[in-house]
């Protein structure tokens, strides 16, 4: 069973995983357990929720399995040093409100022995907390810490930052935590990432990113050095909210240029992208009899990247029906992976299965041009 074997590898015991792992993950509602008439497991399947349920679950989780104070309190310094590096004594503070200063100095000292936290001095001497799997560059995210500790912009900057991160690729306009002056001081001090979009007729707007974006805060950072990826990403939320012809579905649309190579058949798609393809992420082709143009792809590594983004989106704890922050939700590719996959599991293939499946996969192919 290969649940057995992801246990034995994580040095779980089968009765630990059997009376205390499994149920707590079926009490937390992320994973169901298939039983069969005597009540003996059959399966598992993995409910993975939103990152929004997986956050607020957490408090629930910490209380199942005991959590110390001293626990709590990395976990509350890790997540304020993930958001914006912050100097020493702010981030202490932060924490020693509710678990007290010795449990946040003994925080610090845990986070840095297994790095996951970071500690660099600035030039007047003073030292600054991070996370380097998040924030690349020592000095520079040193200082930039500084100059919001001195500008007492933490609180905004913060508030911009989670913003931001919640939906990668805020356009500028909608900004909503703060005031336009922080938003150019969180990018002059490179907090903020600002990708802007042009289009032959001199329309212009402007999208936000964080650090934060395509970078693990346990493990391995990566990134989009050549900023491609927040270049289309940026893109595909232009054409959903500002463009003149919009785009219904950013993530349909990113999916089948991915899958066909070429995607769309308007116009405005010969005006609304010549940045994309100065980047050389794509080519615009004529389209039709009717002065049609469709996008022909060439970087499918970053249309990849970014229609995960444009996923992540959907999951955002901020996300009402029919706003921007969901336009990940628009494309239903993820949902039919896995309705196929669980049909494929099932004993039955009767010709209602079957009409399910195809019905399943046709809609893939729906709501595919601008």
């Amino acid at each position: 069973m290969k649940l057995a074997a992801i246990a034995i590898e994580a040095k779980i015991g089968p009765r630990q995983l059997d009376r205390e792992i499994l149920p707590t993950l079926e009490q937390l509602g992320w994973v169901e357990g298939r039983r069969d008439a005597d009540g003996t497991l059959v399966s598992i399947e993995a409910l993975i929720p939103p990152p929004a349920e997986l956050i607020d679950a957490a408090s629930r989780m910490l209380d199942i399995v005991m959590a110390t104070p001293l626990q709590r309190a990395a976990l509350l310094l890790l997540r304020a040093t993930t958001v914006q590096p912050l100097e020493y004594s702010t981030a202490l503070q932060a924490v020693s409100v509710e678990f007290g200063e010795e449990a946040a100095r003994e925080a610090v000292r845990h986070l840095v022995s297994v790095q996951l936290l970071r500690q660099v001095n600035g030039d007047d001497g003073r030292t600054v907390l991070f996370n380097p799997n998040i924030w690349v560059g020592d000095g520079d995210v040193a200082r930039a810490a500084l100059k919001a500790e001195d500008a007492r912009a933490n609180v905004e900057v913060g508030a911009l930052i989670e913003e931001v991160a919640e939906a990668p690729g805020l356009p500028e306009a909608h900004v909503k935590s703060t005031e336009p002056r922080w938003v150019d001081f969180a990018v002059s001090q490179g907090l903020v990432q600002r990708s802007v979009v042009q289009t032959s007729s001199g329309d212009e707007q402007r999208f936000l990113f964080t650090p934060h974006l395509g970078r693990d805060a346990f493990g391995v950072a990566s990134g989009d050095p050549s900023g491609h990826v927040r270049q289309l990403v940026g893109s595909m939320i232009y054409a959903a909210t500002f463009a003149s012809w919009k785009l219904h579905s950013p993530g349909g649309f990113l999916y089948t240029l991915i899958r066909d190579g070429e995607a769309g058949n308007v116009p405005q798609i010969a005006t609304d992208y010549p940045m994309l393809e100065t980047a050389g992420t794509i080519e615009v082709v004529p389209h039709g009899t009717w002065g049609g143009y469709r996008m022909r792809l060439l970087q499918s590594d970053v249309a990849e990247a970014a229609l995960e983004i444009l996923d992540s989106r959907g999951a955002s704890r901020t996300t009402n029906p029919g706003s921007l922050a969901s336009i990940g939700d628009q494309r239903s590719y993820s949902h039919i992976e896995r309705e196929r996959a669980r049909m494929a599991s099932e004993a039955t293939t009767d010709d209602v299965t079957a009409q399910r499946l195809i019905d399943a996969l046709r809609d893939v192919t729906a709501k595919r041009s601008f």
